[in-house]
């Protein structure tokens, strides 16, 4: 803001100091003209006094030549039989005894006034710079308030507006206070509730006996409760915790261990390529729940014998999770990618979960036609402690049609 303000006075002054200058430059110049042509009518009146009293050519040249002018070759005497002394023509400025007195005018020179000018111009204009900024100093500390208060409760004088804005802010940032403690007590409630009939799910889980699919069911009951803990530590993030980064295969083969068996109860072919490891600053849980919700958004909204496919890829500082299925595809992918909005019966929240994690990392989210037949997500995320160039923007939505 300062340096805004410093500028806009440079051209106020500036502008200022210019016409100052040019007008001053104009009368110093103006006068040193009107010198130097009233001492050419001086040195023209001299030559003319002598030709009053003489016409002798040699007292004429003489005279001619202790005049300014003359010595300078610009003035000159036309006797009255025609005889032209001194050099240069110029205009008549004189006559006596039918002799003419010519003088061509001199120009004149540089005025020394002129420095004098220009150091107090330039004196003024570094003045005007300086307090100018003082009416300033009330506006620019109150900015510089505002700018440091990190989403605290602003108290700063100033001028009224920004006052006003202040104001103004402190009571959106009540608000959103508010709105976040009612949401996370909401969480929490929720979180809470759902712990009764969790305990209800490991005790029937517990009866249902041995074999594969009961195994799943404890499995599922045992993530299920698992992430009810998560959602409720996560409301109580601890101080200074230091940004997590994890493996994104590693994170992938972990996850997929279980839709895998998922897939090979439903008779899909699932197909995984997590090649080398990458690293992304995301939670591992994050991560994992990102990989959940976009399978279980394939589980749940295609053929159980569509096929599913889970790669990794690793490239110039970004890292490419694709999750594709041989369904049907999206419906209307214009508003798949839309918080809460779902044409399948679902939340729509899977899609919405992709996109907020890979855009915490820089990266971008893409729904497309996929080479199986059905919808491809595509998740690029900014791979950790590298540098990328910025993706954007950052959520695509692709969709030609079936081939």
């Amino acid at each position: 803001m300062r340096s805004v303000v410093t500028r806009a006075l440079l051209v106020a002054a500036g502008l200022v100091t210019a016409v100052f200058l040019a007008t001053a430059g104009f009368l110093v110049f103006s006068r040193a003209s009107a010198e130097v042509a009233a001492a050419d009518q001086r040195d023209a009146a001299v030559v003319a006094a002598v030709l009053a009293v003489s016409a002798d050519a040699d007292d004429v040249r003489g005279t001619i030549a202790r005049t300014a002018a003359g010595a300078e070759g610009r003035l000159s005497v036309v006797l009255a039989d025609g005889t032209r002394l001194g050099a240069g023509g110029g205009s008549p400025v004189a006559s006596a005894g039918g002799a003419v007195v010519s003088v061509v005018p001199g120009s004149a020179r540089f005025p020394v006034e002129v420095f004098p000018i220009l150091g107090i111009a330039l004196a003024a204009l570094g003045a005007a710079v300086l307090l100018g900024h003082r009416p300033f100093t009330p506006v620019i500390n109150a900015l510089r308030v505002l700018a440091s208060s990190g989403g605290k409760r602003v108290r700063l004088s100033g001028p009224q507006e920004l006052e006003a804005l202040a104001a103004s802010i402190n009571s959106a940032s009540e608000r959103t206070s508010q709105l976040l403690a009612k949401e996370r007590e909401m969480i929490a409630d929720v979180s809470h509730r759902l712990r009764t009939p969790l305990a209800a799910l490991r005790l029937d889980a517990d009866a249902v006996g041995s074999g594969p699919v009961a195994d799943r069911i404890r499995s599922a009951v045992s993530t299920l409760g698992h992430d009810v803990d998560r959602i409720i530590q996560a409301l109580q993030p601890a101080e200074g915790e230091l940004p997590s980064t994890c493996d994104v295969a590693s994170v992938v083969e972990a996850r997929m261990a279980f839709w895998s068996a998922h897939a090979a109860n439903q008779g899909r072919v699932c197909e995984i390529d997590v090649g080398e490891p990458a690293w992304v600053p995301l939670s591992p849980d994050a991560l994992g729940a990102v990989v959940d919700a976009l399978l279980e958004n394939v589980f749940r909204h295609t053929p159980a014998a569509a096929p599913v496919g889970v790669s990794v890829v690793r490239h110039a500082g970004w890292v490419t999770l694709v999750v594709e299925d041989g369904g049907t595809g999206v419906a209307d992918p214009s508003s798949a990618l839309h918080r809460g909005s779902s044409g399948g019966g679902s939340t729509g929240l899977g899609l919405d979960i992709a996109r907020a994690a890979a855009e915490a990392t820089g990266g971008t989210i893409h729904l497309e036609r996929g080479r199986l037949g059905g919808a491809r997500v595509r998740l690029r995320f900014g791979e950790a402690n590298s540098h990328h160039s910025p993706a954007s923007p950052r959520a695509w939505r692709l969709w030609r049609g079936h081939p």
